[in-house]
């Protein structure tokens, strides 16, 4: 299982692996190998690393996926005979690649929630005499899946208060400084700003940010994940509603549907397998939180 580590998010994907892991071992002595490719979701970490485990010789590769230039390595996977299974992110390319599965949020539907729960957020803020404007923060331009909940965003703003527009999107690399960086600049320069929205990892910092600026009740902030930095700033009004997907169940499921893909052949039903959406906000996101400890 390949993955990345940048931010809180992942180490709840970890934490499925981890379960999973344990699980398969105990049951038939399988091993599950957690591979950290770096820092960022890119081709060249995630593809060399892709490369580098069907040189190992393993049975299956279950991966992030980034664009599609990354189908390259998936088609060298399989062909060399190991079953590719994608999470979290995915890319138009990989089922024709030869990809069984992709477990994970349905990325543009999740930004046109996105793009809803701002329209609500801001109904007081703006209107049709005074238009808005929403600062889009994403962690990168490539990651198809980023590029989907940002479209997915436009499309909802533009269906549910299409007098509230979002600026192009700017780069944070999930960087804690960069982040607030943009938030402050958003801030600072964009006329009628009326909310922040961020595509990707390390959304709290944001939110935080904007409660620095005492800017929390005419600055809204709509981001993903319940995470436990997330919540406390859930909490305290900074970040006005979270969208989570499942970090634990895409690591856990993913292995476990690869698992009886290996020892019976047994493939999932349909190519995409999505995870449950949810939206966490200051009046839910403990309940929210008990669950996913539950469910976890």
């Amino acid at each position: 299982m390949i993955g990345i580590v940048n931010n809180p998010f992942f180490l709840q994907v970890e934490a499925g692996y981890t379960r999973a892991a344990a699980v398969l071992k105990s049951l038939s002595g399988t091993k599950v190998t957690w591979v950290d490719a770096g820092s960022a979701v890119t081709t060249p970490a995630l593809g060399t690393a892709i490369d580098a485990q069907v040189a190992l010789g393993v049975n299956a590769i279950l991966s992030d996926t980034s664009d599609n230039s990354l189908c390259t390595y998936i088609k060298y996977a399989v062909k060399h005979g190991v079953p590719f299974g994608a999470y979290n992110g995915n890319v138009a390319c990989a089922q024709a690649s030869g990809a069984l599965f992709f477990h994970g949020q349905d990325l543009y539907a999740a930004g046109v929630k996105a793009g809803q729960l701002m329209c609500q957020a801001t109904a007081n803020l703006a209107s049709k005499t005074k238009p808005g404007k929403v600062g889009v923060s994403t962690e990168s331009l490539s990651f198809q899946a980023l590029v989907d909940r940002a479209n997915g965003f436009v499309a909802g703003l533009k269906k549910y208060c299409p007098w509230v527009t979002a600026t192009s999107p700017v780069v944070d690399n999930a960087d804690p400084a960069t982040i607030q960086s943009n938030v402050r600049s958003f801030m600072a320069s964009t006329p009628n700003l009326v909310g922040v929205y961020m595509t990707g990892g390390n959304p709290y910092i944001a939110a935080n940010t904007i409660c620095e600026a005492h800017k929390q009740s005419t600055v809204k902030f709509i981001g993903f994940d319940f995470t436990t930095e997330n919540a406390a700033a859930i909490r305290t009004g900074c970040f006005t509603a979270a969208i989570s997907q499942d970090p634990f169940g895409q690591a856990y499921d993913s292995v476990m549907y690869m698992y009886n893909y290996l020892v019976a052949g047994k493939r999932p039903a349909t190519y995409f397998i999505p995870t449950t959406m949810s939206v966490g906000t200051k009046a839910n996101i403990n309940q929210e939180m008990a669950a996913q400890a539950s469910g976890a």
